[in-house]
């Protein structure tokens, strides 16, 4: 019965992302920059704080699948979002959560708000503490397991920053448990003194050698970067401000902390603006939390209240279980639960000092729902002597067993026709793919030479082969012909944001050209069909001239 339940978590987490491929545009900027980090992996040494290492190491891993970069984005967000149900459900059961718990929060999870939660690095490190967890749970001796989570926290801390601090805190933690138990066995065998000695070799040793391979991940100041781009989304959404806070958070920034450069300087610069951030912050943060875990727009009415219901059933009882209920045997939970403590504390810093956003909140919530999971299993364990109970085991099982079957037959694909379904679709809106479009158009140009492309993004050359230098809109500081002429600019990426951006859209000669209205030199416009985007190519650029 374990097996079948297993594979059809497995086969709804598959259908699921399956049926979302090919409904979301391409990411730029963050992922672009991690999936960009994986090609100058040992060329360059790249700055933690804005490569996060570990991530590009694993594109570097799957392009030896997928060399097109174009597809090696969405082939890395299919892995990864396939994958996480899968190991939710594994961790759950092997904590102690009966397997109603666990494939009721695995299914919640494959049809949640997470599978298109951006950029994916968040994923990637909620996959990496999750295998920890798991692998903690195998562990014997409890120094063994603080070891595992230990390493583990060390190499989440190179795919999500914030995580660092931490982790050099418990594996110093581990590290004095591990000698201190050594010292204290000095007069036994040296196998009851083995798992301390490893434990602390292990936590050092991989902290150590992750830190010399990489450097430190407090350099880059991103930590301040983050929080001034954040404040100033917080202000622009309570002012509604029509403008792009991540391309003009500077002086939003500059205003409210004038020469502050870290977080404790705007901290102590301007305490009332800081705390008001705080504030709004906290007050975003359960709706953030609720908007994860909600179905996504396709899932029809009846499974996504099904979904709803199962899912918060299967919490409550974790709740009541932990409050209630005394763990009757060993639960494996708590070899881990030190790395739950932990990721939660780092969650709730970040969350409050930069915007609770669903990407910093993921890790944290993948984890809590596997152990609330689990605490349902004291429940089961205390009814488990009723002989009533025992007779109705094997049919509730069964009846699960056909719940999911029914529901992996049942459930759509948010890609209309991608897969077959007993349901209709529920309002599935699959959105302009205009970055994947003005990739392709690009590719198809052939262009030849070198390109110096303007582009609010990072970057859709990218995802060509072709030889780039990228200039960014705020490097703009003077009109816009003698800009592009003082950079050599010979492509451009008309799209609203770059049409927003307030250094160039109050610029009469960038108005003029955007409506062709003055003069385009030897630009051609190359319109992206189905969008808004236009290509401004300089003729030289093209085959043939």
């Amino acid at each position: 019965m374990e097996t079948i339940v297993f594979l059809l978590v497995a086969l709804v987490s598959l259908k699921t992302t399956h049926g979302l491929l090919g409904t979301f545009d391409l990411g730029l900027d963050d992922e672009t920059v991690y999936l960009d980090g994986a090609r100058w992996l040992g060329v360059h040494h790249l700055p933690i704080a804005e490569s996060s290492p570990l991530y590009p190491m694993w594109y570097r891993l799957l392009s030896f699948v997928e060399p097109d970069r174009l597809r090696l984005y969405f082939l890395n967000w299919y892995v990864l979002t396939a994958s996480l149900p899968v190991v939710l459900y594994a961790l759950a059961r092997r904590s102690g959560a009966p397997l109603a718990a666990a494939a009721a929060i695995s299914v919640a999870w494959s049809v949640s708000a997470t599978g298109l939660t951006w950029p994916f690095v968040t994923k990637f490190a909620a996959l990496v503490l999750a295998v920890g967890a798991l692998a903690a749970t195998y562990a014997r001796d409890p120094r063994t397991a603080a070891a595992i989570s230990s390493i583990t926290l060390s190499m989440a801390s190179y795919a999500r920053p914030e995580l660092s601090m931490f982790a050099f805190a418990l594996g110093g933690i581990v590290a004095l448990w591990g000698i201190a138990s050594v010292i204290a066995r000095r007069n036994s065998s040296w196998h009851a003194r083995r798992p301390g000695a490893v434990a602390a070799l292990l936590a050092v040793t991989t902290a150590a050698l992750l830190r010399l391979r990489f450097g430190d991940t407090g350099t880059g100041n991103r930590a301040y970067f983050a929080f001034g781009q954040h404040y100033a989304l917080n202000v622009i959404e309570d002012k509604q401000l029509p403008i792009d806070p991540w391309t003009n958070w500077y002086g939003i920034a500059k205003e409210a902390f004038p020469t502050a450069s870290t977080v404790v300087g705007a901290a102590k610069e301007n305490p009332n603006a800081f705390q008001w951030h705080i504030t709004r912050n906290l007050a975003t943060l359960p709706t953030t939390v609720v908007e994860l875990f909600r179905p996504l727009f396709y899932v029809p009415v009846p499974l996504r209240q099904l979904t709803i219901h199962a899912f918060d059933l299967a919490l409550v009882l974790g709740i009541v279980g932990l409050l209630f209920f005394r763990a009757r045997r060993f639960s494996h939970i708590h070899r881990w639960l030190p790395l739950l403590a932990i990721v939660g504390a780092s969650t709730l810093a970040s969350s409050l000092i930069v915007y609770p956003r669903q990407h910093y909140v993921l890790p944290f919530c993948f984890l809590s729902i596997a152990a609330l999971a689990s605490c349902a299993g004291r429940i089961r364990d205390a009814l488990a002597p009723i002989t009533c109970v025992r007779r109705w085991q094997l049919g509730l099982h069964a009846l699960l067993v056909a719940a999911l079957a029914a529901f992996l037959v049942a459930v759509p694909s948010a890609l209309p026709g991608a897969l077959p379904s007993l349901l209709p679709v529920r309002a599935a809106v699959v959105g302009i793919q205009e970055n994947v479009l003005t990739i392709e158009t690009l590719r198809r140009l052939r262009l030849t030479g070198r390109i110096v492309i303007l582009e609010s993004d990072h970057s859709r050359a990218v995802y060509t082969d072709y030889e780039y230098v990228r200039v960014a809109q705020w490097e703009k500081s003077s009109g816009f012909w003698d800009f592009v002429h003082a950079r050599g600019i010979n492509v451009i990426v008309l799209n609203d944001r770059l049409r927003t951006d307030t250094r160039f859209m109050h610029d009469p000669e960038f108005e003029a050209f955007v409506e062709r209205r003055g003069p385009l030199e030897d630009f051609v416009d190359i319109p992206i069909a189905g969008t808004r985007a236009v290509l401004m190519v300089r003729r030289t650029l093209l085959p043939g001239h």
